[in-house]
């Protein structure tokens, strides 16, 4: 068959949802074809198949409604290890600018979280802290545990968006733990968009994750497991700072509930943009604090 010949009746951003109904509409001898539009895959069917073909997939859907209901859909959305690179790389650099005042800058007098002078108007400082260290103990920490958060997150909303929102929700709850703590609060450290990224996925995963008809101690599962590794790796250490770990999941939980209800971006250049969003804003931020 030429795809000039054949109509779409559905589309989807992944190639097995088009894949089963091809073989459903193959099971009542109606012949299709799977194509990639540029955006999206298409199944496209003959028009004189096109009254057929529909019935036949809403019959299937009502079928698999009633007898299973499947968990809302939870599509992998992009690749996330572009995403973990740039921030390993990024972590990384900044570990080897700040401590040796390179280039002649206090780099954590000028970026940490400082909440008299974030209040004062120095705006960059919730992002700037993410990606300060006070030593390598604590850097490879957030490196092994911003990777982990950050591949799940990235896994379900793209490796843009999804990096997006970790950055947003982390200077988010710096901003809350800045103005909440009062003037004299300073901190440093990826932690807090590590346990935002831990946020939204709990947020999401429970939101998105199971069937309708599941039971409330199984969709409340990934809010149970967030809370816990918040509770057993945010609250340890002398110089924890605990309000950031809280406030960085509560941001992200926030953006997850609320990405989970209105959608995101699954087209390419979106989530190229939005790539280019969460690591201008990172870029920004330093170049405000350095001038």
């Amino acid at each position: 068959m030429s795809s000039d010949d054949l109509t779409a009746i559905f589309s989807s951003a992944e190639r097995e949802p088009c894949a089963e109904l091809a073989l459903v509409l193959a099971s009542q001898s109606i012949d299709s074809e799977i194509s990639w539009n540029g955006h999206s895959w298409v199944l496209g069917v003959p028009a004189r198949s096109i009254a057929s073909a529909r019935l036949q997939i809403e019959t299937y859907a009502a079928e698999v409604r009633r007898v299973d209901p499947a968990p809302p859909a939870m599509p992998a959305s992009g690749r996330p290890w572009p995403g973990i690179l740039v921030y390993v790389a990024v972590m990384l650099v900044m570990a080897l600018l700040a401590p040796e005042l390179r280039f002649g800058f206090d780099w954590f007098a000028v970026g940490r979280m400082d909440g008299g002078r974030m209040l004062a108007g120095e705006w960059w400082r919730p992002v700037t802290a993410l990606t300060l260290h006070a030593d390598a103990a604590h850097l490879l920490g957030n490196l092994v545990f911003g990777s982990f958060f950050g591949y799940s997150v990235a896994r379900y909303l793209g490796g843009g968006f999804g990096w997006l929102a970790i950055v947003a929700s982390g200077a988010l709850g710096n901003f809350a733990n800045g103005w909440l703590a009062g003037p004299n609060h300073l901190s440093i450290g990826a932690s807090t968009a590590v346990f935002a990224a831990l946020g939204i996925l709990s947020a999401y995963c429970w939101r998105r994750g199971f069937p309708a008809q599941a039971s409330r101690r199984e969709r409340f599962a990934p809010v149970i497991a967030g809370i816990g590794l918040l509770a057993f790796t945010g609250t340890a250490g002398a110089n924890t700072d605990i309000g950031a770990h809280l406030l960085g999941f509560v941001a992200g939980f926030g953006n997850g509930f609320l990405i989970a209800r209105l959608g995101f971006p699954v087209s390419r250049n979106a989530q190229l943009a939005c790539a280019f969003a969460a690591v201008g804003s990172v870029v920004v931020a330093w170049l405000a604090a350095l001038s």
